[in-house]
């Protein structure tokens, strides 16, 4: 369960919006995942219901830095923005970007990823649920963040299943299922076991699938979410495209899994070679079916290794996991939750990258 213990940091939260202007210029940075895109929506259509204009500019995050880069700090330099909202990532685990950002910009953080910093010395405001709730922070969404902030300040009740969707993308629904309920009847839904193959569930997967085909096409996953008026219009979206082949590529690797896994006491290892970013979706799939196992899926296809990691009985933390198993790689990044994380290395590294995670994980205490 989750327990509300600090309301002060809600009010600044809603104060943040509350000052926005119409004379504010507005920029969004956000993941390209399915909880990135929805709440990036939720938050740019709330600014735009709340100050009567549209934002200036929403940037998706860079795969292989996850910060504030070089490149999006001129981009607010060039657009002068002065308010900047980042969702879905933790941009206090790349300092220097964040410090750069917030110069003569007001920043929130919407996230409810790992806490990197003592968020009470960095010049922005984290709404992070550890910071106001007791209890699961993987299970408290960005998108729910998102639409729990605006839904306090301005009607928002027509994007509710947004956040639902990012929830099942997520696995982030326990908390929330008399609410969720209430969203499926509200829209006339049937609602199942396995919400992925519910309607929202659909949402989520077609958004995901855009992501692992090439997230150089998220910004139509936000264009489609955001002139979407219901969940249908994506459902009937070009973007379907995309998870057909997606589903296709991913069927392979669940059979050739089964075969070609390592197991190493819990741990099991999978290394594969596909032109697509399969490995997230791939270990959300076998997370479930293995949920007292460690999943690790490396994806070999590239220059820059791209890994993801799931447990879903949170026996162990796989952040920390990937996090100690890239610990000083050069050009590495590593983080997310206790249940599921990701990273990235130069393929250099991959021999040590393996032995590392095999030693780690069999010390356990993460």
């Amino acid at each position: 369960m989750l327990h509300l213990v600090n309301t002060a940091l809600l009010e600044r939260v809603d104060y943040f919006f509350r000052a926005i202007t119409p004379q504010d210029k507005v920029c969004i940075i956000h993941d390209t995942d399915p909880d990135g895109i929805c709440s990036a929506v939720i938050v740019a259509k709330g600014i735009e219901r709340l100050r009567g204009r549209t934002i200036e500019l929403h940037l998706p995050i860079d795969k292989k830095n996850y910060g504030i880069t070089k490149g999006m700090l001129a981009q607010l330099r060039k657009k002068k923005i002065t308010k900047l909202i980042t969702c879905d990532f933790s941009p206090e685990q790349y300092l220097k970007g964040l410090r750069a950002a917030a110069k003569n910009r007001d920043v929130l953080v919407i996230d409810h990823h790992k806490i990197y910093a003592d968020t009470d010395k960095l010049p922005a405001l984290f709404y992070k649920p550890q910071l106001f709730m007791e209890g699961k922070a993987q299970q408290y969404c960005t998108a729910k963040l998102a639409y729990d902030a605006l839904s306090r300040v301005v009607d928002v009740s027509d994007l509710d299943w947004m956040a639902v969707s990012a929830s099942i993308a997520d696995i982030a629904t326990a908390p929330w299922m008399d609410w969720i309920r209430l969203v499926y009847r509200k829209y006339d839904l049937v609602l199942t076991d396995n919400l992925f193959e519910t309607a929202l569930g659909e949402v989520a997967t077609i958004i995901s699938s855009v992501e692992v085909y090439d997230t150089l096409l998220c910004g139509k996953s936000f264009r489609t979410m955001y002139d979407a008026k219901l969940y249908q219009d994506v459902l009937g979206a070009p973007l379907v495209r995309y998870k057909h082949i997606i589903d296709k590529e991913i069927g392979k690797h669940v059979q050739l899994f089964e075969r070609k896994k390592e197991t190493h006491g819990e741990l099991l290892l999978y290394k594969l070679t596909s032109r697509y970013r399969i490995h997230s979706v791939l270990s959300t799939i076998l997370g479930l079916d293995h949920p007292h196992n460690t999943i690790v899926i490396i994806n070999t296809s590239k220059p820059f290794i791209s890994v993801s990691a799931r447990r879903n009985d949170c026996k162990l933390g796989v952040n920390t996991l990937l996090e100690n198993a890239t610990k000083g790689f050069q050009g590495s990044n590593a983080g997310g939750h206790i249940p599921a994380a990701g990273g990235g290395f130069p393929r250099k590294y991959l021999n040590t990258f393996k032995k590392r995670v095999i030693a780690v994980h069999k010390r356990g205490n993460i």
